[in-house]
């Protein structure tokens, strides 16, 4: 009888381990027309490429918007085979925590990845900032990443889920 009860008990812990190993992809959210994006998240202002840490890169392209509100939101982009911009954004992104604040009164001039000076990069997206005086500023600024429901994957190897940029202005002076 305790041969038959340790083997159900191994075959039981056998079974949590491998259903525990098992992960199961986030679902896709979808890419749809840029005209559609401006329509909930301001106009285009800027592109840079993803970022990716370790210079692992997908690829993929990055779209910065900016709302009504000055809230910046960056959102993965694709040219599909018709040669059609597109852009992916969550379902819940206006949910989504904010990723990073910017200096108050700045207007976003570039975006680019942060050089390390080492291909194993810093994985950072950096803007060029021009503040209210006329000066021009880098600054790195962080992603968020989608912790439930459907994200945006890559479009090339390694594909990975993409993460969201919520940036939102200082109040301060």
């Amino acid at each position: 009888m305790n041969m038959l009860r340790a083997r159900a008990i191994l075959w039981f812990l056998s079974a949590i381990l491998f259903i525990g190993s098992c992960k199961s992809k986030a679902p896709r959210a979808v890419y749809v027309p840029i005209s559609q994006l401006e329509q909930s998240f301001g106009r285009l202002i800027t592109v840079a490429n993803a970022p990716t840490p370790d210079q692992h890169g997908t690829g993929d392209r990055l779209g910065l918007f900016r709302d009504e509100t000055g809230t910046v939101w960056g959102i993965p982009l694709m040219i599909d085979n018709n040669g059609d911009l597109l852009g992916c954004a969550p379902p819940k992104l206006r949910e989504f925590s904010i990723s990073d604040t910017l200096p108050a009164d700045v207007e976003i001039l570039g975006a680019t990845n942060e050089p390390s000076g080492w291909r194993q990069g810093t994985g950072k997206l950096e803007l060029l900032l021009r503040d209210k005086k006329g000066e021009i500023h880098w600054r790195p600024v962080t992603a968020g990443v989608v912790k439930d429901g459907a994200v945006c994957w890559s479009q090339s190897p390694p594909e990975q889920p993409l993460p969201y940029y919520r940036l939102v202005q200082s109040t301060a002076n």
